[in-house]
């Protein structure tokens, strides 16, 4: 019996690309690329599993992490936004780039966490045993 589960979307990295890139033109390359994510997601972690505010918090920053134009109404919102959005493209992709290593770091320090836990878990055993 074979049933079929819709398949989601794999979670996947944009990797920086040079600085001049348009942001459009680094998320089609990563599209294109689909590198996989880590597998040690820091949500995935024993630490954040153990503290739902802290998953909760992971799971919402890696989810609004990128600074994106609201979807406008009109043709005048539209201009204003596309106005404002070229003016402030450097200035944005700057923002997106702190935010997004910002949000690298952060998964980084809960994995650095997690594995420093475990081995302490680990000493503490051999030491009762």
């Amino acid at each position: 019996m074979n049933a079929s589960k819709p398949q989601s979307e794999p979670i996947f990295l944009v990797p920086p690309g040079p600085d001049d890139e348009p942001l459009a033109a680094q998320i089609a390359r990563a599209l294109n690329e689909r590198r996989p994510a880590p597998d040690s997601l820091p949500l995935l972690t024993d630490v954040a599993q153990g503290d739902p505010y802290l998953a909760e918090q992971l799971a919402a920053l890696h989810a609004i992490w990128e600074i994106q134009p609201q979807t406008s109404r009109g043709l005048i919102d539209r201009l204003r936004r596309r106005v404002a959005w070229w003016l402030l493209e450097p200035e944005l992709r700057q923002i997106n780039a702190v935010h997004a290593t910002l949000t690298r770091l952060i998964d980084s320090l809960i994995v650095l966490a997690d594995r420093e836990r475990a081995a302490r878990r680990r000493i503490e055993e051999s030491i009762h045993s």
